[in-house]
């Protein structure tokens, strides 16, 4: 079999095993990836380089796959293929859900269900095959195996080839945040120096005219701000003796959502404006009485922006928020006095905002073992099978609770999950290198292939790039704070990733419809041209 046939192959294998993410099923897709490894000879004769690793506390005893081919000269130079092995569900396949996971019978299928004219005419052309996970991302695996499997059979390169197949991506990158300290492990034990990263997602067509492939030299950032207002309760009857949580986390929401001031830019890439996820109060059962705490959290994408920046930001709108409530409110009760002056009560209110980071830290000075208490409250609500952002909102709860001071109040905070931002630049000989190599494949798809291959900035879908170091100077210690639940329920290992930080890139086939039943992947570009680029790639940069 040619290369490209082998890395079809592979990936009807794959897309065979749903491994549908936040499922007991990814493991299946680890196994197969396993399995698969485990009948490459190189692998047959060295034990020690190939294994999965089980992520810890995982809920679904999910593990991730890696794999370590050493070249025939030695070399501590170590280039690391990674993508994710899950995909998301198939409800919007219809009748067709029993074949999603099938990429001929869905190819041949995929017409019974309404097509748009882009995806209409994609079918007609012959060029494209259809199913879940041909493009997000199981492609990107089945070639990163292939590129395994040829390379291991004369290791003509100089270093290591390392691959790495992780669950959980479309969730919270369980498997992606769990892999960064065994990473670290393997380059104290064994020396690898990591001269880079490709994850091997799929570029995406700007329109259905853009003809360019691309590669991406970063990847976008997500950070959730989370505004927990707390009010004063009244009774429903003396609405002015009281403060409702609703009222400030709705005017929170007029100032914040689709906000362009919160939009970040480099270059020509801009993100969208942020919009809020889940807006709820914390009442659980009717009554009279207004409720008293109220919360809202918000996708906020990033690209340059430092998280110390986008708190001081987030912090001045919740005060203005806090004010045009107050003033709204004085209004509002001064025309209710010239109705009727002698039955008004009302209670007045200071303006109050914090971060969580100021609020824990006052609580920890006041309670003895609030941590070991607040562990114990996770544990529970993690048997109640609460997700990541709802236990967030009951820590936040939970911390104010203990609070000296009660009062009315907007506490802000970063809740999981945390992307951070990454773009490669040539700040050092490992990326300066890596980007040299770059244009080399750029020139090479043109010469060779008549493809147009672009360097665009970042990869705007989110990816586990994220998780392969921390760039530029954070203040790692007040960032953990401010993200609840950090280390007591989130797992996200700060200190590894700020001594890797590897040099990485996107860079895969060409797909379309990411989450859509006409979710689909390119068939002359992704198994005919990527592959060639592929080795290209790596034998330049490991030689």
């Amino acid at each position: 079999m040619t290369l490209s046939d082998k890395v079809y192959s592979t990936l009807k294998e794959l897309v065979a095993e749903p491994g549908v993410s936040g499922t007991e099923s990814e493991n299946l897709t680890s196994e197969k990836i396993y399995s698969i490894i485990s009948e490459i000879p190189y692998f047959q004769n060295n034990k020690k380089n190939f294994g999965m690793e089980l992520i810890e506390e995982d809920p679904y005893g999910r593990s991730f796959v890696w794999g370590v081919v050493h070249g025939k000269e030695q070399s501590n130079n170590t280039l690391i293929l990674t993508g994710h092995l899950d995909v998301v569900e198939v409800e919007e396949f219809g009748h067709l859900k029993p074949v999603a996971f099938n990429i001929e019978e869905c190819t041949k299928r995929i017409s019974e269900l309404n097509l748009d004219k882009e995806a209409l005419r994609d079918l007609e052309s012959g060029e494209w095959i259809f199913g879940r996970g041909t493009a997000d991302m199981k492609y990107g695996i089945a070639l990163d195996i292939e590129m395994l499997r040829e390379l291991s059979e004369e290791r003509n390169f100089k270093g290591n080839l390392l691959f790495l197949a992780v669950p959980g991506e479309e969730s919270n990158s369980e498997g992606m945040i769990a892999s960064v300290p065994f990473l670290l492990k393997l380059q104290e034990e064994r020396g690898y120096d990591y001269c880079g990263v490709i994850v091997s997602e799929c570029c995406i067509p700007d329109n259905e005219n853009d003809k360019l492939k691309k590669l991406y030299m970063g990847t976008v950032g997500k950070i959730m701000p989370l505004f927990f207002c707390v009010g004063k309760e009244t009774h429903a009857g003396e609405s002015l003796k009281g403060l409702n949580p609703n009222a400030l986390v709705s005017e929170i929401n007029r100032l914040l959502e689709y906000n362009p001031d919160f939009s970040d830019q480099v270059n020509d890439t801009i993100t969208p404006p942020p919009t809020c996820l889940k807006q709820l109060d914390l009442k659980e059962l009717y009554s009279v009485q207004t409720p008293l705490y109220a919360a809202a959290y918000y996708n906020i994408l990033t690209l340059s922006i430092s998280e110390d920046k986008l708190m001081r930001d987030l912090k001045e709108l919740s005060l203005k928020a806090f004010n045009n409530v107050l003033d709204l409110l004085k209004e509002k009760r001064d025309k209710f006095i010239k109705k009727s002056p002698d039955k008004v009560q009302y209670m007045e209110v200071e303006p109050c905002v914090m971060t969580y980071e100021e609020l824990l830290m006052e609580v920890k000075a006041k309670v003895k073992d609030f941590d070991i208490y607040m562990k114990g409250k996770v544990e529970l609500w993690k048997k109640e099978k609460m997700d990541n952002q709802t236990i967030a909102i009951n820590i936040v709860k939970e911390t104010y609770e203990k609070y000296n001071s009660k009062k009315p109040m907007i506490i802000v905070s970063f809740i999981p999950p945390y992307y951070p931002h990454k773009y490669l630049q040539g700040i050092d000989d490992k990326s300066k290198r890596f980007i040299e190599v770059i244009d080399e494949t750029i020139e090479l798809a043109e010469k060779k292939f008549n493809e147009k291959l672009i360097k665009e900035d970042f990869f705007m879908a989110i990816s586990d790039l994220s998780y392969t170091g921390i760039e530029g100077s954070k203040n790692l210690d007040h960032l953990s704070s401010n993200i609840v639940g950090y280390d007591i329920n989130y797992k996200l290992p700060l200190d590894c990733l700020d001594k890797l930080n590897i040099p990485g890139i996107v860079f895969g086939g060409e797909g379309k419809d990411f989450h859509k039943y006409t979710e689909r992947l390119n068939v002359p570009y992704s198994f005919n041209v990527v592959p060639e680029l592929y080795k290209n790639m790596i034998f330049s940069l490991l030689k």
